[in-house]
């Protein structure tokens, strides 16, 4: 046996490389520009790989390297190797250019099928998008099987509102000490034959695709009509979790205005509800978000910021967004066990938004000690299990006849 034989592994590797963000320089500088600097990416490739590995551009801003004989630890340095050429300044005349790339990392055998190998790094590559782009993943079995269930979900959704699958639920957001009824929060709930799906399995199916726009419309059509008949008889608002896919269309603010006016629910009476790691994901796109809802805003819709305290930079954020109410994270909410402590984080959070006058809404109560040591500590405002379940139309019906007798005819 020769000695090439002898060295050969029979294991490769297939990396694909995705430029992050690359439609920016191309409307910055215009297509020419973007060329070029396609062809100092493929230069700066070149440079990396060896001359027994395949380099292509796929299409685009995509390329992809495949590496005959590889083991997986010399695979894996060779991708991170590329991601960090690429993270070095690109100059082409008087102009420098920062990019990024998503990679994905794939351990082939000689039996493995060109067709799947590409399907596999494809799915890898859209991990390392997700992830938050500007990294190397490697692909694992999981992510067909994660792939195969988004699959699943994203064609059961499709049907799911003329199916009349969909519903809303509702938990109560109660005062404190005297645990009456203030506001409910809209939650969807999907039951399709086979059974309920947990709203974190078919919520990022929707976002990502898209769906979320029409059901978000349906949600806050409905929310609004099962809401006007509470708002009417105990003056309760009505809390919508509205996703940045529903923010960012054309539409979206006469599109709410338009849901209040059909259902007769006041404006003061609805609360728009979205996370900050909305505007941290978006914070070079998030102007026109942020006009759309100081726009509703200006017709008394309120908006609350959730997992308040979760987010990367939430002190500087609520500086620049539009927001009237706050919710205090429940990994953030006194557990029994730690009614000694001192809660510093718990207070900063209520003393911040009593400085900036904005009410916070304490989640996940499930005590009745944890609701005493937030109203000692100042909070008015709590949402969670000790109170009331999320629930149907009904089941709230009986939530304010037990906590709100007094203003129920």
């Amino acid at each position: 046996m020769g000695a090439d034989e002898k060295r050969r592994s029979g294991r490769h590797a297939l990396i694909l490389l995705d430029l992050d963000r690359f439609t920016d320089v191309n409307d910055a500088h215009g297509h020419g520009f973007g060329d070029e600097v396609l062809v100092a990416v493929t230069d700066r490739l070149r440079g990396v790989a060896a001359p027994a590995d395949t380099l292509a551009r796929l299409g685009g801003d995509e390329f992809g390297l495949f590496v005959e004989d590889v083991d997986p630890l010399r695979a894996q340095h060779l991708a991170e190797h590329l991601r960090a050429e690429l993270k070095a300044p690109i100059v082409i005349g008087t102009r420098t250019v920062h990019l990024t790339a998503s990679l994905a990392l794939v351990h082939l055998t000689p039996k493995a099928a060109p067709r799947d190998a590409v399907a596999d790094a494809e799915l890898a590559l859209r991990a390392a998008k997700r992830a938050g782009r500007d990294r190397v993943s490697v692909y694992r079995p999981e992510l067909r099987a994660a792939r195969e269930t988004f699959t699943r979900i994203s064609a059961g959704l499709r049907h799911a509102i003329e199916r009349g699958e969909l519903t809303v639920h509702y938990q109560p957001v109660v005062e404190l000490p005297s645990a009456r009824i203030v506001a409910v929060e809209a939650l969807l709930r999907w039951t399709p034959p086979t059974g309920p799906v947990p709203p974190l399995d078919f919520i990022p199916v929707a976002e990502e695709t898209g769906m979320i726009v029409p059901i978000g419309a349906w949600v806050l059509e409905q929310a609004c009509r099962d809401a006007k008949d509470w708002h009417d008889r105990h003056g309760t608002s009505l809390t919508v979790n509205v996703s940045v896919r529903q923010l960012a269309e054309p539409g979206f603010a006469d599109q709410v205005l338009r849901t209040l006016a059909r259902t007769g629910l006041p404006a003061a009476a609805l609360v728009l509800e979205i996370t900050e790691s909305v505007f941290v994901g978006v914070a070079d796109d998030a102007a026109p978000l942020l006009a759309a809802l100081d726009g509703l805003r200006t017709h008394g819709i309120r908006v609350a910021i959730d997992d308040f305290g979760t987010g990367y930079s939430s002190l500087s954020y609520l500086t620049q967004l539009p927001v009237d109410i706050l919710k205090i994270d429940r990994s953030f909410v006194p557990t029994s066990q730690e009614v000694g402590e001192d809660h510093a984080f718990t207070r900063a959070v209520l003393q911040l938004g009593t400085s900036r006058q904005l009410p916070a809404i304490a989640e996940g109560i499930e005590t009745q000690e944890q609701a005493q040591l937030l109203h000692d500590l100042g909070c008015r405002l709590a949402q969670g299990y000790h109170f009331a379940r999320p629930g149907p139309v009904a089941q709230v019906d009986a939530a304010f006849l037990r906590l709100n007798p007094a203003l129920t005819p």
